[in-house]
């Protein structure tokens, strides 16, 4: 529960949002609000949808008039102490570069270090100069991937660089990553979900193989939703067309609908005109839900 500030000056701090602000600043702009005004008014890659802009001048005009540090006021302790750890991630990733000097290994640790730390959206120099080092880099992006720490706004990278890792991860193509990709997907991030299928699509053959085994395990469970969502980017591959058809057929659809959804979704790559029919059928049989019907005649009016 946020603590209750002295209200004379008529501004009331009651929402948890004034606390993520708070938060936001002291880990990204050095605790200074006019650095992070700025920043928000060039919309920065960091800059986050949900903190309005005037209540961020609002909180500085507070401060400026009273005096007093918010973030000494309001932040609890855990909010104070997830800031202090964002604030030493900024801290070893800009140490990294002093010790590039003295110990070469830390060449990788530091080309991902530009990477999070880049104001880029798309950080093309840094990306490349990762896949230049093609499987030798992979490990390190893997690690990335796997850092809870980085998935956080709070973190340098604005919970960005994992995305971006993916990405890396698919165009240098590298097998070892197939798994880590898949578990990204279905995380709630949709951006991040959306380049763990990029790159899986980028990998090609070891990915399609990989997800076309997942999705024919038994017993049907979460991870067969996932490699159907991952294989509508293979809905132009006939082997990947047919083997999600033939499921469908297969699947019992009032209790898998949402597998049955993304099924469908791949089917729209059929050739046949008598497969094509025959999921027309699927679609007008009685026993299929309404939203499958839907979902199958939304695909038959893509084939005429």
């Amino acid at each position: 529960m946020t603590k209750n500030p002295d209200l004379s000056e008529g501004y009331a701090f009651t929402d948890a949002n004034d606390n993520a602000i708070l938060m936001h600043r002291d880990a990204h702009f050095g605790g200074k609000f006019d650095i992070m005004i700025d920043y928000y008014e060039r919309e920065g890659k960091g800059s986050l949808p949900e903190f309005d802009l005037e209540r961020i001048r609002e909180l500085d005009q507070y401060e400026k008039q009273s005096g007093t540090n918010l973030a000494g006021m309001l932040l609890l302790g855990p909010e104070a102490e997830r800031v202090a750890q964002a604030k030493d991630a900024y801290r070893k990733l800009k140490e990294l570069y002093s010790e590039r000097k003295k110990d070469i290994t830390k060449t990788y640790p530091c080309l991902l270090a530009d990477l999070i730390l880049s104001e880029e959206e798309e950080p093309e120099q840094e990306m490349n100069a990762i896949i230049a080092e093609k499987s030798a880099i992979v490990s390190a992006l893997l690690n990335l991937i796997h850092s809870e720490d980085y998935y956080d706004p709070l973190f340098p990278g604005y919970g960005k660089s994992p995305a971006l890792a993916a990405k890396c991860l698919g165009i240098i193509g590298d097998k070892r990553a197939i798994t880590s990709l898949f578990e990204l997907i279905g995380d709630g991030e949709f951006f991040n979900e959306d380049m763990a299928i990029d790159a899986l699509k980028h990998i090609g053959k070891p990915a399609k193989e990989f997800l076309l085994t997942v999705l024919h395990g038994k017993p049907i469970t979460y991870d067969n939703e996932r490699a159907a969502v991952a294989l509508v980017q293979f809905k132009d591959d006939p082997e990947v067309v047919k083997a999600c058809f033939r499921m469908l057929k297969e699947l019992d659809l009032k209790k898998h609908t949402l597998l049955a959804t993304y099924l469908i979704l791949v089917c729209e790559g059929l050739q046949e005109p008598s497969e094509r029919k025959q999921l027309v059928d699927i679609g007008n049989a009685e026993k299929t839900p309404s939203m499958l019907k839907q979902d199958i005649k939304t695909i038959a009016k893509l084939w005429k």
